[in-house]
């Protein structure tokens, strides 16, 4: 299991960028921002390097994005819950660093998704909100004045509305061995960030712990190699 390691100083450097860009002291053209070119460290792209809580935010088109944002976001006492999204797997999420130990899994979440969310809601620190529990624009609403007064964070795969970050991935490019026809060793992405009204574009490096095999007919990608990970616990 890996742990990301925020670096202070690029968190500062890229919450100070995003200032100037919302009081016009940095210059920007219309539409979206490139901060530039440069690979930023994961946590970076979020204030204070973590997901919002009390609040809503959008994850959308990389799965691995999302995992690695809930392992930097995840604290050491805090737990996670996933609803609605049966595909997302346990074992990229060990990979990414997500302490398994203090997940509860809802695949799905039946005739009442904004109930089993809401009763999360109370208990959790984070909620991700997958493509199978469908809301309607009202429960969305009521959900993040539920999450506001907990004081939890919403993390949805889709649209939501007054999220406070939405990042969507534009871009994916892999690096490693045979220029990705075997084992990976970096995954980088272009993502577009929209926050206060601003949209910038971030360039990131995910790590892949161990490398991955890449099938290149199916364009999947698996570890190499099997590592050592806490087992899940059922919770009723």
């Amino acid at each position: 299991m890996t742990t990301t390691v925020l670096d202070p100083l690029e968190v500062a450097r890229a919450t100070l960028r995003r200032a100037e860009l919302r009081t016009g002291v940095r210059a920007s053209t219309p539409g979206v921002v490139d901060l530039d070119d440069a690979p930023r460290p994961l946590g970076a792209i979020l204030d204070d390097g973590r997901l919002p809580r009390g609040a809503a935010s959008v994850v959308a088109g990389s799965t691995s994005l999302l995992l690695a944002l809930l392992a930097t976001s995840q604290g050491s006492s805090d737990w996670l819950a996933m609803v609605g999204a049966p595909d997302l797997g346990m074992l990229a999420a060990a990979d990414a660093g997500v302490a398994l130990e203090r997940v509860a899994l809802v695949p799905r979440a039946g005739d009442d998704p904004a109930g089993v969310v809401a009763a999360l809601l109370d208990g959790m620190t984070y909620v991700v909100v997958g493509p199978d529990a469908r809301l309607t624009v009202s429960e969305r609403r009521r959900l993040l004045a539920r999450a506001r007064e907990r004081g939890s964070g919403l993390v949805a795969v889709g649209p939501w509305e007054q999220a406070a970050v939405r990042l969507e991935v534009v871009r994916h490019r892999w690096s490693g061995t045979d220029a990705g026809g075997g084992y990976l060793r970096r995954c980088e992405l272009s993502v577009a960030r929209t926050a206060h009204g601003v949209t910038d574009r971030w360039t990131l490096t995910l790590p892949t712990p161990g490398g991955l095999l890449v099938d290149a007919t199916k364009g999947e990608a698996r570890p190499a190699a099997a590592q050592r990970r806490t087992p899940l616990r059922l919770v009723g």
